[in-house]
């Protein structure tokens, strides 16, 4: 009976060593690494990160950081000639958006487009959490008109995927439906 004991008490000590040898990384050294890949990216791509939206005109390598973490360069504005037609909340948003690791061999991920897919494969309510990710949310508040387009770098707590520990970037043109 005590080697049974002792079987016992020995297997149970090499399960919980075993366990206690994991290769997951914590929250903390997932948004160390979010922060270290997103850093290298800017300086890879020469961006210059901003404090606040420029009054005039965007630069080419210019993005701000808003204070949830998103880094956002508006590339073009979109219909300003009629300016009555801005996003309102509820309005239904198409986005048309490649999305892109921020890795130094960088992949394309997703590429929705009008080519690929001529209608909608995927809309969205402005101001409906629900239905999209808050990085996209959050940059069509920026972007405000019909056939703006934007570059985005979402940290992945921002992102479609919050079990993913990687930031992405996206290429984001918007129309969207009264």
């Amino acid at each position: 009976m005590k080697k049974i004991s002792f079987f016992l008490f020995l297997g149970f000590i090499t399960m919980i060593f075993i366990s206690s040898c994991s290769n997951t990384l914590t929250y903390a050294q997932q948004l160390d690494n979010e922060q270290a890949l997103i850093k290298t990216y800017i300086k890879r791509n020469n961006i210059n990160v901003l404090d606040a939206f420029p009054t005039d005109k965007w630069g080419p390598y210019d993005y701000v950081k808003t204070s949830s973490g998103l880094y956002f360069h508006l590339v073009d504005s979109g219909d300003v000639v009629n300016k009555s037609y801005l996003l309102e909340p509820k309005n239904t948003v198409i986005p048309r958006f490649k999305q892109y690791e921020l890795t130094e061999n960088s992949d394309t991920i997703n590429n929705w487009n009008t080519v690929d897919y001529a209608y909608s494969p995927y809309e969205f309510v402005y101001q409906n959490m629900a239905q999209s990710c808050k990085g996209f949310q959050e940059a069509v508040g920026y972007m405000k008109r019909n056939n703006s387009q934007a570059k985005i770098i979402v940290p992945f707590l921002m992102g479609f995927d919050t079990n993913s520990s990687t930031p992405y970037g996206y290429t984001l043109t918007i129309k969207f439906l009264k």
